[in-house]
């Protein structure tokens, strides 16, 4: 891109107009599962921008927006497609019933969507609405500075991506994440992209690669004993009642995370993936029907999965854990593999953000933190079918007025590096 080009940008870009696009956007609720108004909002604005937008839909109320701009010479060459998306769901706003059960009592109330001196807060602005914000303004600036993109430079603000997973009795459309998510988006969007990006806070730095997870049921069996018939001397080994053993299994399984971690870090040039592990969740017995104890309970343990590594290989290391603790059964209730971009194919794409870092910020590209290569974002399903992909956006936590408006600017030069221009783009005044 010319330095041309690039002083157009910069001239036109509208800090105000951003600001309120980032505020409104995001101070609409959109929990897990109830992403439709805030893919409404989308809709509207990319109508109003002239960006073409159209719905992609597993059902109705959880759609995809997906628009478009470009694709004036396609088959010229350097003509490339490039794929931006985001994520409508944000953390929070479980009914009560449910939070009863994770969220404490005590615990702070969740920061409400504001600005304040130019810094931001709000679980939607830095996930993931806010740079979502960006590449939205990203493509009205191109437009606005009247660069015709040979290539298609598609967006997307994708429902799912946080989750849920349908397990046990939670299951259907409703308790569906990134099974309408990206992967939907993937097979019947469209949209078959040359590079994408999950345009999510990186602290301006990238990563080619991320963790997926596994999420493993382990029930514990035994046997129901009437209150009144219960031996309380009993020892823990053994015991009956299955609750009373969650105390071993818990400490092998501790004992044993540590170590996964450290066998399972995967490093390459632009990632480092370290799979984390974490029981969530605990069930057994009838609370309501007390007296005869119980004779199964369970617990839920998620494993992070780097690219490489096969569940079921993480599946034989749990159930040698356990092995000794008594009856049991171990059952893979959720699975998303990790993925990550081939080192050549995607060099492309980062010539382009370390191209557009040195314009725009003036440094070269720096790889990301470990924590970025390490959990679930949508560059991963792009990742595992073929096409190059990153994870690359502003300061994840307290971004600024500052941050949205250089990942603003990013966006749009590494836009117009991938797709590529036509010669009859106007040139500058």
């Amino acid at each position: 891109m010319t330095d041309a080009l690039g002083h157009r940008l910069d001239a036109l870009m509208d800090r105000e107009a951003l600001r309120r696009l980032v505020l409104e956007l995001c101070a609409i609720p959109a929990p897990q599962g109830q992403e439709q108004a805030a893919g409404a909002y989308v809709e509207r604005w990319m109508a109003r921008e002239g960006l073409r937008p159209r719905r992609v839909a597993a059902v109705p109320d959880r759609f995809h927006v997906v628009g478009c701009l470009g694709g004036h010479a396609p088959a010229q060459d350097g003509a490339r497609d490039l794929l931006i998306a985001a994520h409508l769901d944000t953390e929070g706003g479980l009914p009560a019933e449910e939070a009863r059960w994770c969220v404490p009592p005590d615990a702070a109330p969740e920061e409400p969507v504001a600005e304040r001196d130019g810094v931001f807060t709000g679980a939607a602005v830095a996930n993931d609405r806010g740079p979502m914000a960006c590449f939205l303004m990203a493509a009205t600036l191109i437009r606005a500075a009247g660069i015709r993109l040979a290539g298609r430079f598609h967006l997307a603000a994708c429902p799912g991506e946080i989750g849920p997973d349908p397990i046990d009795g939670h299951q259907g459309v409703a308790r569906s994440g990134k099974d309408v998510g990206a992967a939907y988006l993937l097979a019947n969007g469209g949209v078959a992209p040359d590079f994408m990006i999950a345009a999510e806070g990186t602290d301006f730095a990238v990563t080619t690669q991320g963790a997926g997870y596994a999420i493993f049921r382990i029930d514990l069996y035994g046997t129901q004993v009437f209150t009144p018939l219960f031996d309380a001397t009993r020892p823990l080994a053994g015991h009956p009642n299955p609750i009373y053993r969650l105390g071993e299994t818990i400490a092998r399984l501790h004992a044993w995370a540590p170590d996964f971690e450290r066998r399972h870090r995967y490093e390459t040039r632009w990632g480092t993936t370290i799979p984390k592990v974490q029981i969530g969740a605990v069930r057994g017995g009838l609370p309501h029907a007390i007296g005869g104890g119980t004779g199964v309970c369970a617990l839920y343990v998620e494993v992070g999965l780097s690219a490489v590594d096969r569940v079921q290989d993480v599946r034989r290391e749990i159930a040698a854990v356990l092995e000794g603790t008594g009856p049991h059964d171990l059952t893979c209730v959720a699975y998303r593999q990790g993925g990550m971009a081939d080192e050549a194919a995607v060099a492309p794409l980062l010539d382009a953000i370390a191209t557009a870092s040195q314009g725009v910020c003036g440094t070269g590209l720096a790889v990301a933190d470990p924590v970025y290569a390490s959990m679930w974002r949508d560059h991963n399903v792009f990742n595992r079918a073929g096409i190059p992909s990153a994870t690359f956006g502003p300061r994840r936590w307290r971004p600024t007025l500052d941050d949205f408006a250089t990942a603003t600017l990013l966006y749009a030069r590494i836009a117009i590096a991938i797709c590529g221009v036509t010669p009859d783009t106007e040139p500058a005044r």
